[in-house]
């Protein structure tokens, strides 16, 4: 069997289907491929839930499951680490009266049968316009953020990567995304402060979610910037999967749609849908976008199971920047749908502007 049609079908069972699936007998070799995969792809925890029950025939086999096992077992300590920074964020801006909105991460988490399955790294959020005064209050308290190329800056929280988004999006390189951004900013003004994230506790009274609406357009968007520069993890179909299971009735998808139109992203969203239909067998009435093209959804689908091998240089480098753009010229084809009606070519010119910068320390 091969290693997505078995991570798929665990996959689907445990989030989507809620049936009971036997994990499938495979060989010490297959074990061996799909427990990294399912970890690159960001669904170890989900897919190692009943990796006590299986046996193999040698003692080294069986302590290499053990040994995922226990990785799987982390992502609880992970989840909770980053529940404790968010807190400690919620309560340091509240006490100069600042609301924060938690991106992505564990708002997503809580979409999941258990939320400690849902792996992340970094905590992203906004301050309602006010990102320049709470990175002042993070300063008093000994966090200092320092400068991204564009839209968030950054910072760290006991080994946690913080992301302050003073934009939803980049605003520089694309401007698609520029109507996006504003349409955010509008929706954060106008709703942003209705779902409270009562799951980091009832003392937290300043911390909100994304909406509905908002979710379905950052994360399509936040999802297609991924594939167009590199690839995209199982675990953001499933996101988007769950997201749409439990809140595409409450979309305002003309506004959305519109979005989708007039920000060239109709093409990709369609083609992820065709995905969610053909590999992960779902789809939702509630959301009025039909499947996309098959021949592009199959090698989309390629591009995540055999993604672009990752820049192994440091960061910043020559060889890095090299790395780079040989990467960056295959990924043309991606461009193409996410971005239709921009120049590849002129995009190009604007990240070779930014790394020349990066590496001359311009900034």
């Amino acid at each position: 069997m091969k290693k997505d049609d078995v991570l798929i079908k665990i996959c689907n069972s445990a989030l989507l289907i809620k049936e009971k699936v036997l994990l499938p007998s495979l060989n010490v070799d297959e074990w061996k491929e799909s427990l990294p995969f399912a970890s690159k792809h960001g669904l170890l925890s989900v897919f190692a839930q009943d990796l006590a029950d299986v046996i193999l025939p040698d003692q080294k086999s069986r302590m290499m499951l053990v040994q995922w096992y226990l990785a799987a077992e982390k992502s609880t300590l992970r989840y909770q680490k980053r529940l404790k920074a968010m807190r400690y964020l919620a309560k340091m801006f509240a006490e100069e009266n600042i609301d924060i909105l938690f991106l992505k991460g564990a708002s997503l988490a809580q979409l999941y049968p258990k939320p400690e399955w849902r792996t992340f790294s970094d905590i992203d959020y906004y301050l309602y316009g006010k990102s320049e005064q709470g990175i002042e209050i993070m300063r008093q308290h000994g966090i200092e953020n320092e400068g991204y190329y564009h839209h968030h800056t950054q910072a760290s929280l006991n080994g946690i990567l913080l992301e302050n988004h003073y934009d939803f999006l980049e605003r520089v390189n694309h401007r698609c995304d520029i109507i996006l951004d504003d349409a955010l900013k509008m929706l954060a003004g106008k709703e942003g402060k209705t779902i409270k994230a009562t799951f980091l506790g009832e003392d937290i009274q300043n911390a909100y979610l994304m909406t509905p609406t908002m979710n379905a357009i950052f994360l399509m968007r936040h999802m297609s910037a991924h594939f167009a520069s590199e690839s995209i993890p199982l675990r953001m179909l499933y996101d988007w999967a769950l997201f749409l299971k439990h809140y595409a009735k409450d979309v305002d998808w003309k506004m959305v749609g519109n979005l989708y139109e007039k920000s060239g992203l109709v093409e990709f969203v369609g083609v992820i849908q065709q995905l969610l239909k053909s590999k992960l067998c779902v789809e939702f009435a509630e959301c009025p976008v039909s499947p996309g093209n098959e021949e592009k959804a199959s090698k989309l689908w390629h591009s995540i199971v055999y993604p672009p091998k990752q820049n192994p240089y440091q960061k910043f480098t020559f060889k890095y920047y090299l790395f780079e753009t040989k990467t960056f010229w295959k990924n043309r084809w991606k461009h193409q749908i996410v971005y239709p009606n921009e120049s590849y070519l002129v995009l190009f010119f604007k990240y070779v502007w930014l790394g020349t910068k990066k590496m001359l320390s311009w900034w």
